[in-house]
């Protein structure tokens, strides 16, 4: 019987959301209405699709995060995914080539980007412009019909159909370096991104995204007022990477209408207090709407999100303000986690986080290096993120000291030892690990990492 009236449930209510989907979708107060759960939204969109960076050659294989987000996507049926760029790392693992060779679904409906990472990986350096253009070929981008990669062989453009709707992809190439915008970042491929957006006669089914990896988070930032406003005017999402921090970009007179613009943070590498995550795109109709939600991938489930990491872009309309779920204590970026009577400087903050390190791993000498200062009074927790961005993990290696010279020079003092325990952070580290091929007896991987430790030590000083 309790089998059979769930059962009912479920029908009934798959019944309300099509019937309210037909009759059209309302907003209201930053929620939808019918929708309380992310699996509601999985059931009332037409589609959904996903959007990742940053991942530095991580797979399923050996990242967690990017284990959940496969899983999760498989799981809503998102259509494709959007890839912004950073998807290899010269010297590292990168069984994520692996993964797009064997993993059917992804080799198919995946859509890099060449950033950085890429050049690095393929050519000579991260400056080497369009080198990268080989991870294209890692998923055959130019043996499908929907595609039109350019002669420069890294930028293209893409016709995605999907349930009657169509999405149009435009990828552009811009690598962190060189620091010259204007040669990361050339004024062709600003022309062709305008002749692209120019040729596409958008209807109501149609939906327009611009990529670019771009070097300080947002690539619009370099195009000229005139190029913004076509970009602005004619596209719905914007996307740009490379800082590992999920944001959004307003411009001056599009605060709440044009273009969403965001950065598409970090699945396996995030920035700041900004978690693991990748961007799910949910597609509804009547009108036509983009829920755009930064997932958290280090959750054991796939959630709604908060108001920081999640809008609604109407097309042609509004961007909504959202608030689908209230923030948790430990999400709270402003809650004060304690006091200092006095100023801290960066090298202050140095010596500090050394003591940390050293009282963690019991090593011989430690590598740190602080981003920031703390200033007296009330300290909060995104203060802290503000000195450790990336709240590394803490490992321990027992290095020769021409195996210190070897990798970090004079930067590294060794007092007369023949060898050492060196704390350093995890980033660092597994580079390290790699390079010199440790066995597993030459380090330690602690568990511990940085702003936990910051925090006890705020802690401590009441």
């Amino acid at each position: 019987m309790k089998k059979k009236f769930k059962a009912l449930f479920v029908i009934l209510s798959l019944i309300i959301i099509v019937v309210s989907c037909t009759k059209g979708i309302r907003f209201k107060d930053g929620k939808i209405e019918g929708v309380n759960t992310i699996l509601d939204l999985d059931r009332m969109s037409v589609f959904s699709f996903a959007i990742m960076s940053d991942n530095k050659g991580d797979s399923p294989e050996n990242g967690k995060q990017f284990k959940n987000m496969v899983k999760w996507i498989k799981e809503s049926d998102d259509k494709f995914v959007i890839g912004l760029g950073d998807h290899v790392k010269k010297g590292w693992e990168n069984s994520f080539l692996n993964f797009l060779k064997e993993d059917k679904w992804w080799h198919e409906n995946f859509y890099p980007n060449v950033a950085d990472g890429e050049n690095e990986f393929y050519g000579k350096s991260q400056g080497d412009w369009g080198a990268g253009a080989p991870i294209l070929d890692e998923v055959d981008l130019s043996k499908k019909p929907n595609v039109k990669i350019r002669d420069n062989r890294c930028e293209y453009y893409a016709i995605i159909p999907v349930k009657g709707y169509i999405v149009h992809l435009i990828q552009l190439h811009y690598s962190d370096e060189p620091e010259e915008a204007n040669i990361a970042f050339k004024e062709d491929s600003k022309k062709y991104l305008l002749d692209v957006l120019k040729s596409i006669k958008k209807g109501p089914r149609d939906i327009i995204i611009a990529g670019a990896h771009s070097r300080t988070g947002f690539w619009i930032d370099q195009l000229s007022d005139e190029q913004k406003k076509v970009v602005m005017d004619k596209c719905d999402l914007v996307l740009s990477a490379t800082t590992h921090f999920f944001e959004r970009k307003v411009i001056p007179g599009y605060e709440d209408s044009g273009s969403l613009l965001i950065n598409t943070g970090s699945i396996t590498y995030s920035s700041s207090y900004c978690p693991y995550g990748y961007v799910q795109v949910h597609v509804l109709r009547k009108p036509l709407s983009l829920v755009v939600q930064y997932i958290n991938a280090d959750l054991p489930e796939r959630e709604m999100q908060h108001s920081e990491y999640a809008y609604i872009k109407i097309a042609e309309g509004k961007i909504l303000k959202t608030d689908f779920r209230k923030v948790r204590v430990e999400e709270d970026m402003d809650r004060v986690v304690g006091s200092l009577s006095k100023d801290y400087s960066k090298d202050e903050m140095d010596s500090v986080a050394r003591v940390l390190y050293l009282k963690v791993t019991n090593a011989d000498g430690a590598l740190v290096n602080a981003i920031t200062g703390l200033g007296k009074g009330d300290v909060t927790y995104r203060d802290l993120w503000c000195v450790f961005p990336y709240n590394n993990e803490i490992y321990s290696l027992v290095l020769k000291v021409d195996e210190i010279r070897e990798i970090f020079g004079d930067e590294v003092p060794v007092e007369g030892r023949k060898e050492m325990k060196l704390a350093i952070n995890n980033y660092y580290g597994d580079y390290v690990i790699k390079k010199l091929k440790l066995t597993e007896d030459r380090f330690v991987k602690t568990g511990e990492k940085e702003i936990p430790q910051l925090v006890k030590w705020i802690e401590e000083q009441k």
